[in-house]
């Protein structure tokens, strides 16, 4: 008979297996592989997000590295990493996991000697040659590496405070990693040490910018539309990058600020006709890192108006960026002239959206009374040249964006 430890670790491996299929498809196929509770599996990311961050590094392995020592290694094998990895806050391992295959030397650190443990199970169950620590990292420990390489030192702080609430600014996670980076720039060694955090999707990545100092590459990433990390890479050349991944595609649309503050935005005229027109939203990674004017210039783009981030076109143009497109088959200005109409089509299903309207999407869903779902969107927002633009209802129906 199992004791009632050995049966509630039974049922965290089931459901941790069965919570993670879709997410973590790798680990379900492997036996013997080990789940930690269930906030650590909420918590770590996705084989997705973990393949772009492998692949991220990976693009460090074709830059010139500064290192005297590292150029001697690769120019005598070419396949050699330039880079040592440091996992510094390594949960349940995922991201470790699949970035040290581009590494020469992984390290991971874990305080939580059980979920150190499970890990490092899995490490080794799956032939991984990473070096774990059961023990908070500290800058301290990079004295006792003999690195020949440059170092990439990775965290992704915990964004909970002592009493289990989300936090989001940066000197609220643990560990503090505006302190971190501040005690890392005064190491002088002969290797380049850079850092690669994971933060918040909600963060304003402005601030944490400004806060850290430097310059940083920004990663805002988004999975099948839904934004899921925002990704900062230190020593950078202050690029901004909308990463857009599905199960099987990957598209980048990079900008500086500098380019979306100078781009030339064409804002919807007051008296154009909307009817017929198509209505494009961008992807999350596209919202999150702010390409509000550039989607306007580089695509020929009317915007809806300054904080509308709704763009218009008199064809279903071509993209390299993913979003959602609607067809226009109506514009109102009234609620009742909208129940009227869809009344008289026999619409009974609706899906309501608002961006940058009068009324949250919840409140203008309610004044419809019909059900969710459908083929027919109902859009509330502000549109028009003229300052903020006038409330407007438009009703759509969706189709495939075009991709280029």
């Amino acid at each position: 008979m199992l004791s009632d430890s050995d049966f509630r670790f039974a049922l965290q491996q089931i459901e941790g297996r069965q919570r993670t299929r879709d997410k973590l498809p790798t680990f379900a196929a492997i036996d013997g592989w080990l789940y930690p509770p269930r906030l650590n599996l909420e918590q770590c990311s996705s084989e997705r997000t973990a393949h772009f961050k492998a692949s991220l590094l990976s693009t460090l392995n074709a830059q010139p590295s500064t290192s005297l020592n590292a150029q001697l290694s690769t120019s005598l094998n070419p396949q050699l990493s330039t880079f040592n990895l440091i996992d510094a806050t390594g949960g349940y391992g995922v991201d470790t996991f699949f970035m040290s295959e581009q590494a020469a030397q992984t390290h991971y650190f874990e305080q939580n000697a059980d979920l150190a443990a499970i890990a490092e199970h899995n490490f080794r169950l799956a032939g991984k040659t990473i070096h774990c620590h059961p023990a908070p990292f500290t800058l301290q420990s990079l004295s006792t590496f003999d690195f020949r390489l440059s170092t990439i030192i990775y965290l992704d702080p915990a964004r909970r405070d002592s009493h289990g609430g989300k936090v989001f600014r940066l000197e609220d996670c643990t560990p503090n990693v505006i302190d971190i980076i501040r005690q890392i720039r005064a190491i002088r060694t002969e290797q380049q040490i850079r850092v690669l955090l994971k933060l918040s999707p909600m963060l304003d990545f402005h601030q944490a910018v400004r806060q850290l100092g430097g310059a940083w590459d920004v990663y805002a990433v988004s999975v099948n539309g839904e934004m899921k990390e925002l990704l900062l890479l230190s020593e950078g050349s202050g690029k901004v990058n909308a990463v857009m991944l599905s199960d099987d595609s990957e598209q980048v649309f990079t900008f500086t600020p500098d380019e979306e503050s100078r781009a030339e935005v064409q804002y919807l005229p007051a008296e154009v006709s909307l009817a017929g027109m198509f209505v494009y939203e961008p992807d999350a990674a596209l919202l999150k890192a702010g390409a509000f004017r550039l989607i306007s210039a580089r695509y020929r783009l009317m915007k809806a108006a300054l904080n509308t981030h709704l763009y218009f076109a008199d064809t279903n143009q071509t993209f390299d960026c993913k979003g959602r497109t609607w067809q226009i088959m109506a514009v109102y200005t009234r609620v009742k002239d909208v129940q009227r109409a869809l009344a008289c089509a026999g619409v009974t299903h609706i899906n309501v959206l608002a961006r940058n309207y009068v009324l949250p999407a919840d409140a203008l869903r309610k004044q419809f009374r019909l059900k969710d779902g459908g083929d027919d969107y109902i859009i509330g927002c502000r549109a028009g040249e003229a300052g903020a633009g006038q409330p407007i209802l438009l009703h759509c129906k969706r189709v495939e964006n075009v991709q280029g």
